[in-house]
C-alpha cells in the first residue's frame, strides 16, 4: 500500500519541483534593470566630418579616447556600417592573438586606422 502511494505521489512532486524551478526562471529574467542601464548617457558633443565615418581615424591612445572615436564614427556612418565595425572589433578581441583579449591592447593595435581598414583586417570565418 505504501509503495502504490509513493508512486502517485512522485509525479504530483515532480511536477511541483519544475513549476518552482520554472517560476524562478521568469523570476530572474523579469530583475530589475541595472542603473547603469536606467540612466541616460551624457551625450557629448560630436566632432563634424564631411564624408563617410567609416574613414574617421580611431584613437587608440586610451580606452576613453578610443570609445570616443567610436561614438564619432556611429555619428558619422550608417547603423549597418557601424554594426559591422563593432562585430569586427568583437571578432578581432577573440581571434587576433596580439591583443590577447584585451580592449585597451587591441585599441592600441587599432590606433590611427580607419574603421574601412578594422573591417579589412578582419579574416571571417565561415
Amino acid at each position: 500500500m505504501k509503495s502504490k502511494t509513493i508512486y502517485k505521489l512522485s509525479p504530483l512532486l515532480i511536477f511541483a519541483a519544475c513549476a518552482l524551478f520554472l517560476s524562478g526562471c521568469a523570476t530572474a529574467s523579469s530583475a530589475q534593470p541595472s542603473a547603469e542601464a536606467t540612466s541616460a548617457p551624457t551625450a557629448e558633443p560630436v566632432e563634424p566630418w564631411d564624408g563617410d565615418g567609416m574613414d574617421i581615424p580611431l584613437d587608440g591612445t586610451s580606452l576613453e579616447a578610443f570609445d570616443k572615436s567610436l561614438a564619432r564614427v556611429k555619428a558619422h556612418t550608417s547603423p549597418e556600417s557601424y554594426t559591422t565595425l563593432v562585430n569586427a572589433i568583437d571578432y578581432l578581441l577573440v581571434y587576433d592573438l596580439a591583443s590577447k583579449g584585451d580592449k585597451s591592447t587591441l585599441a592600441s593595435h587599432l590606433d590611427g586606422m580607419t574603421g574601412k581598414q578594422v573591417v579589412d583586417q578582419v579574416k571571417w570565418r565561415k
